[in-house]
């Protein structure tokens, strides 16, 4: 499971208006949700429960916000920017999240849901991806500037 093949244009979400970690996902998952034949708030409490168990920010202003959840049978990923930096909640230390990578995944599939967390976690070490998601006009250029990465990480 390749993450530039799990990107896809109409689960990247440019310049949401939230102001914290929970809106932030709300906003997230009233898009993700009804095409996948969720209800939001299942996804939203999926999501802050596991950012409960600890922040999913993992510095420089992203956060890799996931969870297993029914009801899906593949991995989705979507990527949220938001057009002011969020407080990703106590759990971060303060952390500002700017850009998140959100992953949902089918609860029988534990291995392919670390696979895919880990390609993320390796991508956004590039500090040039990093600036061109947060520059990014559209979301032809964020699956663009990610496959790039992916492939040069031997992703």
């Amino acid at each position: 499971m390749k993450i530039q093949n799990l990107i896809h244009p109409e689960n990247i979400y440019l310049d949401l208006a939230a102001v914290d970690a929970e809106s932030g996902m709300a906003a997230v998952a009233e898009r993700l949700g009804p095409p996948l034949g969720l209800q939001p708030p299942a996804v939203v409490n999926g999501l802050m429960e596991r950012e409960r168990l600890g922040s999913t920010s993992v510095g420089d202003r992203f956060a890799i916000p996931h969870c297993k959840i029914q009801g899906i049978h593949q991995i989705v990923v979507a990527l949220a920017r938001f057009s002011d930096a969020i407080d990703f909640g106590p759990e971060s230390g303060g952390e500002q999240v700017a850009l998140a990578f959100v992953v949902l995944s089918p609860p029988d599939q534990p291995a392919a849901h670390l696979q895919v967390l880990s390609q993320i976690a390796r991508v956004l070490k590039r500090k040039e991806l990093r600036s061109e998601l947060m520059e990014a006009p559209d979301a032809d250029a964020v699956i663009d500037a990610i496959r790039r990465t992916a492939e040069s990480e031997g992703l």
